[in-house]
């Protein structure tokens, strides 16, 4: 056997090692849909605690505009 031929085996069991990993990944993530009962709305949960920052959040802000 030359080296090329070791390559392509190689490649050969890589590639169907790799197909039926993605296929176990595919199968288990179907599997978990079933348990997901709520739609996701993208929506914040309190919106309007998102306009006030926390003073930790303005602590942060100010040592990130000193560096610049």
């Amino acid at each position: 056997m030359e080296t090329s031929d070791v390559v392509n085996i190689f490649l050969l069991l890589f590639a169907a090692t790799m197909f039926t990993y993605l296929i176990s990944l595919k199968i288990k993530n179907n599997n978990l849909e079933k348990y997901v009962e709520d739609e996701y709305s993208g929506a914040a949960k309190n919106p309007d605690k998102l306009a006030d920052p926390s003073d930790d959040a303005l602590n942060e802000l100010e040592k990130l505009l000193e560096k610049y």
